[in-house]
């Protein structure tokens, strides 16, 4: 063989190899996920009393040119079931948005604070946010600002601290807003839809370490103190988790407390988002691993269940260059021999193995929908639009995770809210019902029909199913 065969033989058995692993990590997280509802019930057995001691909660919102939906998520946030707390919204705008934040804080529950810059990006202005808090304050609840909270959230949230270890809790990122609206917004869906659904439900149930998602999250204010708050990374919530768990503390998550948001309408935006994710977390990874190695706080299964994690993160990367070396193997006529073809198993096994691997990333997305809530008609068309998007984006990612594995800063490109609600036929609303009673957060529809002036966004629709 020469060296031409060789650099092939090693990229494609790599890949290989690297596939065979995820995919089994993939049906462990769809059969672990089903453990979910148990680990919930065994933490929840103990009173944590933070509901009658009612605590001061604060409420932080990073806008920067959100003019299409800071009305609603103040709206929204100022009309929560819960007396003490404040919303403290921290503003990068350069946009209209600005003077709506001037009306709003005239509000009694509403402080407004401006910046002039965007300096730290969005861990930057939180962190900035904390030096305002009202000084009794305990726990700090993050939302961004296409989101739309129940009235009940804190109280639920609060409930979940069962103990001094639990720092953070982490809600569901329902992405359903605008998520029937393009092939693009289906394809966005799907990416929230299989972590929250799947991979956080299985992580935390073993006894992992879930992530957190950047928006409805509660965090305890010393807690923030002491690992050196939100900091200044273009991921700033994956990687304020790992400086959580580094620290010996968990993270609760709380599936029940789902929150709908927007997904990114256009491929352009799209492309941003997942490649700043996919950039942030590479970056965030490479600098915590030998923390998370060598940390004696952490368990062994969370110590593999992060390393896998952050292994994912270059999973384009790995696709893409398989594809370039079968490409030129089969241009130049190259037969170059797989792991197997060294084995004495039968082709039949060989075939399985591939249809083992090719059929995982489908599946895991398959039950996400599924125990999301979604009937078995669109599902299809779901799990097509997101193979069909992430493929077109596997160049877009391969360079992210590089510029994470060696380049030390990154840019925060914020994805543009539109404000839209979409809401069809693709989420019926089974996910409520529990035990044969409708368990719909409190106060969304009455918060929802008293907004006439926001019809034409289709909140009819979103009413039918929440």
């Amino acid at each position: 063989m020469n060296m031409l065969e060789y650099i092939i033989l090693a990229l494609l058995n790599f890949a290989n190899v690297f596939f065979l692993v995820n995919s089994i990590r993939l049906y462990f997280l769809c059969l672990l996920s089903r453990r979910y509802r148990s680990k919930v019930e065994e933490l929840m057995r103990s009173d944590n009393g933070l509901l009658h001691r009612r605590p001061f909660v604060s409420i932080m919102i990073p806008t920067y040119n959100e003019k299409n939906v800071v009305d609603r998520i103040l709206e929204a946030c100022t009309n929560i079931d819960y007396d003490n707390y404040e919303v403290v919204v921290m503003d990068d705008s350069t946009d209209e948005t600005v003077r709506l934040l001037r009306r709003w804080a005239k509000h009694p529950r509403v402080k407004v604070f401006h910046r002039e810059h965007r300096k730290g990006w969005k861990g930057g202005a939180l962190d900035e946010g904390l030096k305002h808090l009202d000084p009794r304050s305990e726990f700090v609840l993050v939302f961004d600002a296409d989101f739309i909270p129940p009235r009940d959230i804190i109280k639920r949230m609060l409930s979940r601290f069962t103990d001094d270890k639990i720092a953070a809790v982490q809600g569901y990122h329902l992405a359903i807003l605008n998520a029937d609206e393009n092939w693009v917004t289906r394809a966005g869906r799907m990416v929230l839809t299989y972590a929250y659904a799947i991979d956080y439900p299985a992580r935390f149930a073993f006894g992992g370490a879930p992530q957190l998602g950047g928006s409805v999250m509660m965090i305890r204010r010393r807690v923030l103190e002491e690992v050196g708050g939100f900091g200044t990374s273009i991921t700033e919530d994956y990687d304020l988790a790992l400086r959580l768990y580094m620290h010996g503390y968990r993270i609760f998550y709380d599936e029940d407390v789902k929150v709908p948001c927007e997904c990114p309408s256009t491929l352009r935006r799209f492309i941003r988002q997942q490649c700043r994710w996919i950039e942030g977390r590479a970056r965030d990874f490479r600098r915590r691993l030998k923390g998370i190695l060598r940390s004696d706080k952490l368990s062994l299964v969370q110590k593999l269940d992060l390393i896998m994690d952050g292994i994912t993160n270059f999973s384009a990367m790995v696709v893409l260059f398989w594809g370039i070396a079968a490409l030129v193997g089969w241009v130049m006529g190259i037969y170059v021999p797989i792991l197997l073809d060294f084995t004495s198993i039968s082709q039949w096994a060989q075939m399985a193995f591939i249809v083992f691997s090719g059929l995982s990333y489908p599946l895991a997305h398959f039950l996400a929908l599924k125990r999301e809530g979604v009937e078995q008609g669109p599902v299809k068309k779901w799990i097509a639009a997101s193979l069909m998007v992430m493929y077109l984006l596997l160049p877009f990612l391969t360079l992210a995770s590089l510029r994470g594995a060696f380049v030390s800063t990154g840019y925060f490109h914020r994805t543009y809210k539109t404000g839209k609600i979409l809401v069809r036929r693709a989420l019926r609303p089974s996910y409520w019902w529990r035990r044969g009673s409708l368990d719909m957060p409190y106060g969304y529809e009455e918060w929802l029909m008293s907004q006439p002036t926001l019809g034409a966004f289709g909140w009819p629709s979103l009413v039918k199913y929440l």
